[in-house]
Order: structure tokens, then C-alpha cells, then sequence
């Protein structure tokens, strides 16, 4: 089974005033961090590709050191379905049998969690597994090789979320309670900060 892992980090981070992706903590950027996460996985075949957009010189510049698949999403403006397709794309001319989405901002993100997911989703083509965050759901997310044409008819800037609500009573859910932190404003910083540094 070949999965593709998707790391969407093409946005402006418009709400925070600069690139989300490139925030450092513990001395690396977040998109380093998650990174790495993703790579530690071992399960099958995977690979990894990373979709870039209003920074993308300095993004990629960020993960020049690790082995991913740079893709630029001239789209990127759309918002996060435009990098949803670009990855779809990518995942069926891979000839890949699901497609994970990660996003770069959710830094509670650890390696058991994707692996998990990739448990639950044990080859089914007609597969959906999002991350149960308690009072929501949402990425990471993955969908089997069924949804590939959905996924490719997408816009605007919700993500893959609106196919996954379409099936909403076939979904397999991960607990991932800590999936609601994540950095969209420098006040979700300083507080995601603080905590860290003061548990």
C-alpha cells in the first residue's frame, strides 16, 4: 500500500502577520517539527511532499535538509482546497492508495497519532479517518484512493473537510484531543507558548 503524506503549508497566515510555518520552538521551525513527524512514520510505502505557496522560497528553504517532494500551488491565493488538489494530483500520478493531509500549526502533532491513522485505514480504497478532537473533528486527515476524484473537484478555503462532512456516518475518527490547538494568531503563540514553556 503506497500512502502519500501531504503537508499543506502554503497560506499567507494572514490573521498571525507572518509565516506560521517558520515560527520557531525548541530551535527549529514548526514545519521542520512536523516534518519529522511525519517522516519517523513506518508503515508500507509513503512518501512525503510538502505544498508551498505565498512563502515559498523561505518554506522550502525550511526542509531543504529532509526528503520530501516540493510542490508550489500557484493557487494558493484560493485558499486550502487549491493545495488539496495540487496534492490529489500529485498522490494519483504517484499511483497512491490514500492521501494524508498534515497541517504545519497543530504542534501537539506526534508520530503515533499518523500512525494510527494509517492503522485504522489498513488498505480500504472507500476509507475516510479524521482526528477526533472532543467537541470537533478535523486533520489529520485521510482519505482512501475512492475519494480521489472528489477531492480534485473541491474549492475555496475550507480543505478536504466539506467531502469528509458529505460521509460523515462512514468516518472512522482518532482521538487526537489536543488537535483543537493550533496557531492561527501571535495571541495563539504566546499562549501555546507559555504553556509549553510552563506546564
Amino acid at each position: 500500500m503506497n500512502v502519500q503524506l501531504a503537508i499543506l503549508a502554503a497560506g499567507r497566515s494572514s490573521r498571525l502577520g507572518r509565516p506560521k510555518q517558520l515560527i520557531e520552538w525548541e530551535e527549529q521551525t514548526l514545519l521542520h517539527r512536523v516534518t519529522q513527524t511525519v517522516l519517523r512514520i513506518q508503515y508500507a510505502e509513503t512518501s512525503v511532499c510538502l505544498i508551498t505557496g505565498a512563502y515559498a522560497e523561505p518554506v522550502a528553504a525550511a526542509v531543504a535538509d529532509l526528503p520530501v517532494t516540493v510542490l508550489f500551488n500557484p493557487d494558493w491565493s484560493e485558499g486550502m482546497a487549491a493545495s488539496v488538489r495540487l496534492a490529489t494530483t500529485y498522490a494519483i500520478e504517484q499511483r497512491a492508495d490514500a492521501l494524508l493531509f498534515v497541517l504545519t500549526d497543530q504542534p501537539h502533532l506526534d508520530t503515533p497519532l499518523l500512525q494510527e491513522i494509517l492503522n485504522l485505514y489498513n488498505g480500504d480504497a472507500n476509507c475516510i479517518v479524521v482526528s477526533d478532537y472532543d467537541s470537533d473533528w478535523g486533520v489529520p486527515m485521510l482519505f482512501g484512493s475512492a475519494y480521489f476524484p472528489e477531492l480534485l473537484t473541491l474549492t475555496g478555503d475550507r480543505g478536504a473537510k466539506p467531502l469528509a462532512n458529505k460521509y460523515a456516518d462512514q468516518l472512522k475518527k482518532v482521538a487526537f484531543p489536543l488537535g483543537s490547538v493550533d496557531i492561527d494568531t501571535e495571541e495563539d503563540w504566546k499562549g501555546f507558548a507559555k504553556s509549553a514553556f510552563n506546564p
